[in-house]
Formats: structure tokens, sequence, C-alpha cells
């Protein structure tokens, strides 16, 4: 995954102070780097960055000192700046930072009504969990139901010499047959939502949410074929015309079929940089993003959930997603049968 952080961005005080005059860049001002500006005193002021804001008549001054080291900032330093604010009679003065500021720097920069900022990379919580790179895992399942039998059924109420046959369609919704039935203790109406709700609990029963790897490689197809065998404790009743068949047993092929993908989305890619600008006097944070096809920066504050209500899928996580319909696909003789004894199914469908 790309990677653009501080490190990768800067390697020296020259390019922070450049990364810092970029950040002002949103279109509203003018920035420099790297200005001489004479002092009041005779004396010439050097400044990191000069940020030039012209509204109507009157030209706003702010200087920007950028602090490239491996240590706080001092008090000495906000000092500093004090006397270089009112030398060039700027409007106001700033200090970034990488490595923050001490009690006595941040306490003078109050009465001084100097602002400080910390440059850093945003946390996960700001990125937005589970944070800037996405690593999850989705399984896709659908099935298909073949051989459909009922094994030791009788039928009543049937005339002479009279063959029944029971033909399901299932799948499309909107040419799926309806075939009332009564299934003691079940809430289901037709054979048809039986048959379904069977081969769900089946799939519920075999299917583990583990990763697959594919000699090497993430996406891929797991096929397996599952011989289901329904036997309840009271006999499920099949209505067919005026004729009723007694079905002790359900049993038919169901073929299973998870489709992986795994989805890695680096969300910092499509930018720049994006980084993390803490107000060290009022204690807030905002984004600093430059997309890569955008010449200006975009600040946003940002409202970071660390304990979010609701449950943030983690990087690592499998997905797990039901296609809800009878899928065409399926040659069973091709599938291979699931590890494991044969499945009899004695299910208490609620």
């Amino acid at each position: 995954m790309t990677e653009r952080l501080i490190s990768d961005l800067v390697t020296d005080w020259g390019g922070f102070e450049k990364l810092v005059a970029r950040l002002h860049e949103t279109g509203g001002v003018s920035v420099e780097h790297n200005v001489t500006l004479p002092g009041r005193s005779g004396a010439p002021r050097q400044i990191d960055v000069l940020v030039r804001h012209t509204e109507g008549l009157y030209e706003h001054l702010i200087v920007v000192e950028c602090k490239f080291w491996r240590t706080p900032v001092e008090r000495l330093h906000v000092d500093a700046l004090a006397t270089t604010i009112r030398e060039v009679g700027a409007a106001r003065g700033v200090i970034f930072s990488t490595q923050g500021f001490q009690s006595g720097a941040i306490t003078q920069a109050q009465h001084e009504n100097i602002s400080l900022f910390l440059l850093r990379e945003p946390t996960d919580a700001e990125w937005g969990l589970p944070g800037r790179h996405v690593d999850i895992w989705v399984h896709c399942i659908s099935f298909s139901i073949g051989d459909f039998q009922m094994p030791g059924a009788s039928a009543s109420n049937v005339s002479p010499g009279r063959q029944l046959k029971v033909n399901i369609q299932i799948g499309d919704p909107a040419h799926m047959s309806v075939t009332r039935i009564k299934a003691e203790g079940k809430p289901d109406a037709t054979l048809e939502a039986l048959v379904m709700r069977i081969a769900r609990e089946t799939i519920k029963a075999v299917y583990q949410p583990v990763y697959f790897n594919f000699d090497g490689k993430f996406d891929g197809d797991i096929r397996r074929r599952v011989h289901v065998n329904f036997e309840p404790a009271i006999p499920t009743l099949v209505f067919i015309d005026c004729a009723t068949i007694i079905a002790p047993r359900i049993t038919f092929d169901l073929g299973l079929r998870v489709n992986q993908v795994r989805h890695q989305i680096d969300r910092g890619a499509p930018y720049a940089f994006v980084l993390a600008v803490e107000n060290c006097i009022s204690k807030t944070v905002k984004t600093a993003s430059r997309p890569l096809s955008d010449e200006y920066t975009h600040l946003a504050p940002v409202v970071a959930q660390d304990k979010p209500e609701e449950q943030i899928f983690q990087n690592g996580s499998i997905i797990t997603v039901w296609i809800d319909a009878i899928e065409p696909w399926v040659d069973f003789a091709e599938l291979e049968p699931e590890p494991g004894p044969e499945l009899k199914l004695k299910l208490v469908l609620n």
C-alpha cells in the first residue's frame, strides 16, 4: 500500500518549511517561503513562512515559524517569535512543530496570542475506524438445490391408478411454485419455504468464516456438496390438489458456493498528504489534506469517535453476505462433498 507519512514527505528542516507552506495554500491567501523582512529596529528578520491575507484596503501578515526538531519547543522560542511579530508589524504569529511544546512555551504563547500547532499523522479514529488502511474480506454465500426426494412418502385421498408428482420450483420469487403443507409446530406454509429454510440452516451448520488460500491468492470460490436428510419427529403433510402426501423424510443435495474477495484500501492514496494539525492552545484538531488532482489544501475539523456506539469492522474481519435466492450455477457431479460424515439434519426449526 502507498505510504505518505511525514517522514516520507520531509527529510530536513527546509522540506518541513515547504510542507507547512503548502498547508496554508488554501486559495484565500498568498504564501511565501523563506522571506526576509526589514525590522523596525533596522535588523533584517528571516521568516520561515509568510502568509499575506488581503481584504479590501488592508493587508494582514502572519509570521509562521517551523521547528523540525527532535525535542519540544521551549518558551524562549515563543519569546523570539513575539519579538519578530513586533519588529515586522505582523498581525499574528504561529509556530509549527513535529514534537510539540513545553508547558512554559504554551503559557507564554497564550500571553502573546501566538498559535502553536503540532503537525502529526492522523490517528485511526481521526481517519475514521478502522483507520487509514482498510483490509477486510467478503464472503458471498449462494446455494443451489438438486435431487429433491421424499423417501417413504405415502398418500391419502388418491383415486385408484392415479400417480402423484411433486414438482416444485425454487429460486426466482416471480416463478416460485406454491405447494401447501402442514408441518407440525413449524411456521412454514409451503413446501418451498420449508426447503429454503432447511437449506439456510444447513449452510449455517457447515459454513465457517475462515480465510481460504487459493495457491497464494485471496480471491476465488469454494464449492461443496452437502446431502441433507430432514427427518422431523412428526411427518410433514403435503397437499397436492385434493390428495395428501405424508412425508416422513425430505432429502436433497445442497450445492454451496462461497465466493471470497479481499479488499485492501489505502484511504490516503488519492492525496499528496493527509495530516493532523493539532492546536496546542485550544486543544482542537483539523485535518489538512491535498488531493493529487488539486492545487489547494483543504482544512476540516476532526470529529474522532474513539468508542463508537455501533460496532465497526476491524481489519481482518470477514463480512458474510447471503445471496437469498437459488443460484442456477451448480453441476452437482463436479462438486466436492463436504468433509466428514453425511449430514443427517434433525433441526428444530422455530
